[in-house]
């Protein structure tokens, strides 16, 4: 099985959440994921979970994004500035925040929180079926120019065969 991995910087702005929950989207479709499947549903609301903390707590540092495929194994990786590291609650029913680690703790495989010596990284991994995976590549579907203009994005999508050969 291929090896991708995808990674960008964001702003911390709330707007900057849905377009790099858009762009993760893309990248998995284009990696094989069916568009309206339960695992990449899952992947999206957690990821823009993951994201939403960085951006909310991190102050105006950017955000550091890195999607990975590989065996079956989908991890996102959100990377910022921030060594407070987040607390899972039980909010109650009237309280407008506080559900964000829960949804990811309930979608995810797994999921934890490590400090980095810039900050600290939480990140949640998502197994997909090999059935899950559509048997060839999805074209990528440009995205408008205006997500194209940040001076800060770094992107990596690097394919490389298992050792194992492919399956």
């Amino acid at each position: 099985m291929e090896t991708h991995q995808f990674s960008f910087m964001i702003p911390s702005t709330a707007d900057a959440v849905s377009d790099a929950r858009k762009r993760i989207s893309e990248k998995l479709r284009r990696w094989g994921l069916p568009p309206e499947s339960d695992e990449l549903g899952s992947i999206e609301l957690a990821t823009s979970e993951l994201i939403t903390n960085a951006v909310k707590h991190t102050g105006q540092e950017p955000v550091l994004v890195d999607v990975h495929l590989s065996d079956g194994l989908v991890r996102i990786d959100v990377c910022d500035a921030s060594r407070e590291l987040p607390q899972l609650s039980l909010p109650d029913a009237v309280d407008e925040n506080g559900r964000g680690l829960l949804i990811v703790t309930a979608l995810a495989a797994r999921y934890g929180v490590e400090l980095t010596p810039t900050g600290k990284r939480c990140w949640a991994e998502f197994e997909v079926a090999p059935e899950a995976l559509m048997t060839r590549m999805q074209p990528l579907v440009p995205l408008p120019a205006e997500n194209h203009r940040q001076s800060t994005e770094l992107q990596r999508d690097r394919r490389t065969s298992s050792p194992r050969g492919p399956r």
